[in-house]
């Protein structure tokens, strides 16, 4: 795999299918920040790797049987767009969701900078995450 800004992310990926937390260490900015969409329960901005790696886990047990499915990769210049569509279920109620979902990227020297995802139906998202907690 080569070292443009579409692999880097790709191997991001990849390394996140597979666990590989050190991987993904590797291919991130020590200033490395996602932000977030306010009105979900992991919502706001993350900073650091750390911080990166235990907002994944945080989406992840926010949802059961959580999956998403990458369709299509956009790499232009320093950004790479992630078109996406994410599936789950709400832990207590058990209803599903499915829903598109776009990410920008922004690299700087090979390193993944910033990630910012745009989810179709965040109040979706957010009522099936209070039901959960009633």
């Amino acid at each position: 795999m080569g070292n443009s800004n579409k692999d880097i992310v790709l191997a991001f990926l990849d390394a996140s299918v597979r666990g590989d937390e050190e991987a993904m260490k590797d291919l991130l900015h020590p200033d490395v920040r996602v932000i977030e969409a306010t009105a979900l329960p992991y919502g706001g901005v993350v900073k650091g790797p750390d911080g990166f790696l235990n907002l994944i886990k945080r989406v992840f047990k926010t949802w059961e049987k959580t999956e998403v499915s990458v369709q299509q990769v956009i790499a232009d210049g320093d950004h790479v767009v992630l078109l996406a569509e994410m599936t789950g279920r709400s832990r207590s109620t058990g209803k599903t969701f499915r829903m598109p979902i776009a990410e920008v990227w922004l690299l700087d020297s090979g390193k993944i900078k910033e990630v910012q995802p745009y989810y179709f139906d965040t109040k979706l998202l957010h009522d099936l995450h209070q039901e959960s907690n009633e």
